[in-house]
């Protein structure tokens, strides 16, 4: 087992989580993950593990706040059932105000969390230069979703980092590592059958849903409609496969919210709403962008699903969250990577684990 730090409301630490009988902590890349704690229901535990309070785990930079308890009492004991979300689930309590045109994700992803920040008690981090692009416009969403939707795009992920000696939280963006560099070496790097860290392989290829060429219909009608082609590359006869997409949602004119500075009785902010419109160029690289989004949903069948075992090969040593891994299956001829998309850590009296679910495989070589 592991030490559970408690931090109350005012995020100070309280206590020490007592007598755990199981701690699930599951973390995602792109999106906030979640915990479920099972523990003896101790006076100290009924005390801490209480609606608001923080959960904080060392093997993570993260904290989560409970959200759900429940207490159960059987014929040998009482036992407390506390549930919680990783604190960047609070980012779906904002809501974007009017539209946001996107093109470099990372700065996208800050500013519209800080545009829509409204006293949320978690600060904005710093930049770190990622150039991965996400064409695109957020409207009347919550911050959260946008996030997720901009990190899917571009390859990045985010998270609200945690400081335990201060209580401080602030919202990160950040990039794992591709650590896919060499799949033939025989090195500690990789999951493979012949180092025994992946085992129970099942693997599906195909095309039978495979789209290469999207004709994107944008705003207008008749001969006023917009229509744009994106390929994945030069095909003809049998292997140019089109696929529709009916866009007519991305408008030529958005929306723009300025805040006044003014707020009404109840606290709220007041903002002034103006109308934009696009430029040919940018209205056309957003039709562009969401033909390649709809592209990536019908790419030509690939996955491994499978088990991976903590051998030869170390969570938090080895990869950590968001890297992408070299996979080795030689007995198949397969030499592929894929995406660390979440991992769980299980602490249990038994033992403790880490099971990581595997994402975006890709052929290398």
């Amino acid at each position: 087992m592991s030490d559970f730090y408690i931090y109350n409301t005012a995020r100070e630490r309280i206590g020490v989580l007592q007598r755990d009988n199981s701690v699930q902590w599951l973390e995602h890349y792109q999106s906030p993950g979640e915990v479920k704690i099972d523990a003896q229901a101790t006076p100290a535990n009924l005390a801490m593990l209480v609606d608001g309070n923080r959960i904080y785990n060392p093997d993570t930079d993260t904290v989560a706040r409970i959200s759900h308890v429940d207490i159960t009492q059987t014929e040998t004991e009482e036992v407390i059932t506390a549930r919680a979300d990783i604190t960047a689930e609070l980012l779906s309590d904002r809501v974007i105000m009017g539209t946001e045109n996107i093109t470099n994700a990372e700065a996208g992803m800050y500013s519209v969390y800080r545009k829509n920040q409204r006293g949320l008690p978690i600060a904005v981090g710093a930049a770190r230069g990622y150039t991965e692009q996400a064409v695109m416009e957020v409207t009347w969403n919550s911050v959260l979703d946008a996030l997720k939707k901009m990190a899917e795009v571009s390859g990045l992920g985010f998270k609200v980092i945690f400081n335990p000696e201060t209580g401080a939280e602030t919202f990160t963006v950040y990039k794992g590592i591709n650590r896919a560099n060499d799949l033939t070496a025989d090195y500690r790097g990789y999951f493979g059958t012949d180092v025994g860290n992946i085992e129970d392989v099942s693997i599906v290829s195909g095309t039978t849903d495979y789209k290469n060429v999207a004709v994107v219909a944008g705003a207008g009608e008749g001969a006023a409609r917009t229509v744009r082609i994106v390929s994945l590359g030069n095909f003809t006869g049998e292997s140019r496969r089109e696929l529709y997409v009916d866009a007519r949602d991305l408008q030529r004119e958005y929306q723009v919210a300025t805040p006044t500075g003014e707020y009404d009785d109840k606290g709220n902010p007041i903002y002034s709403y103006s109308t934009a419109t696009y430029t040919d160029a940018q209205y056309n690289a957003m039709l562009d962008a969401r033909g390649r989004e709809k592209l990536a949903e019908y790419l030509q069948t690939f996955s491994i699903t499978c088990d991976i075992i903590q051998n030869n090969i170390a969570y938090g040593e080895d990869y950590t969250l968001g890297d992408r891994i070299p996979i080795k299956l030689p007995e198949y001829g397969i030499y592929a990577s894929a995406r660390i998309a979440s991992v769980t850590m299980i602490y249990e009296r038994e033992g403790n684990k880490i099971v990581a679910l595997l994402s975006e495989f890709a052929l290398e070589g």
